[in-house]
């Protein structure tokens, strides 16, 4: 059964964590941003909304102290607390289709993607020609 009012909440909460969490770093470090590398590649082949919620879910529930702030903490009272300032683009109310579910999905992605430690990409011996 498509659970599609959770799972539209679950991916807007999960964006919600990563919008403050981007401005704070209280619970992610650079190893927990790393981490998240992989729930993006993973991203990239999922488009139904349940499917996307559950692999962030199961991501959550590998880092004990982010899974307990995930499941709870009240994310619509945060987001309704920060729909006014302007560097947050979080919407009030959980989306109501599938194409915002998938824009909110683009949203992580983009979010996990900016906070990416760069890799060690030094040319090795490039001629300068």
């Amino acid at each position: 059964m498509n659970d599609f009012p959770h799972s539209a909440t679950t991916i807007l909460d999960f964006l919600t964590l990563l919008e403050v969490e981007q401005k704070t770093s209280n619970l992610f470090n650079p190893a927990i941003w790393q981490d998240l590398n992989q729930l993006n590649l993973d991203l990239n082949d999922i488009s139904q909304p349940d499917e996307i919620a559950d692999a962030i879910l199961d991501w959550c529930e590998k880092h004990q102290a982010i899974n307990e702030e995930f499941n709870q903490k009240d994310w619509s009272t945060l987001r309704g607390d920060i729909v006014g300032e302007d560097e947050l683009e979080i919407k009030a109310a959980p989306p109501s289709n599938e194409a915002d579910i998938i824009r909110n999905r683009d949203k992580v992605q983009k979010i996990i993607q900016e906070n990416q430690q760069p890799q060690d990409n030094t040319p090795e011996n490039s001629p300068e020609d």
